[in-house]
């Protein structure tokens, strides 16, 4: 058996240790309240942007201006007196990147005639 005093200090060591046990859970706790706290006022900030510019745009929308812009570009409308140009673009084929055309001009064509692995060969040996 433990002695009277011995049996004392288990029992205060282990009110203690529940103590510091319940004090570490309640200081994470508040800790990752903190963080929680932080990203709510971040999120309201994007937010409060966001709409602010959507009512900008909403604004912007509701003048003559846009109104204006919109009827020209979308369903093409001119003013009374005013001229068209329309101007011939050289768009590439699908898939072709811009210039290469111009580029398969520059490569000889006798590498193209040649298969890939003599190309490889000639390159090494």
């Amino acid at each position: 058996m433990l002695k009277r005093g011995t049996r004392g200090r288990v029992l205060i060591s282990l009110v203690l240790l529940v103590i510091s046990a319940n004090f570490i859970k309640s200081t994470v706790d508040v800790l990752n309240s903190r963080k929680r706290l932080e990203d709510a006022l971040e999120k309201e900030e994007s937010l409060t942007f966001e709409r602010d510019s959507l009512k900008k745009r909403i604004e912007y929308k509701k003048t003559g201006e846009y109104i204006e812009e919109s009827a020209r570009n979308e369903l093409n409308m001119v003013k009374p007196g005013e001229k068209v140009y329309v101007m011939d673009e050289v768009v590439p084929a699908p898939g072709e990147v811009a210039g290469a055309s111009e580029m398969r001009k520059l490569t000889p064509a006798s590498d193209s005639e040649d298969p890939n692995w003599y190309l490889w060969y000639k390159l090494f040996f």
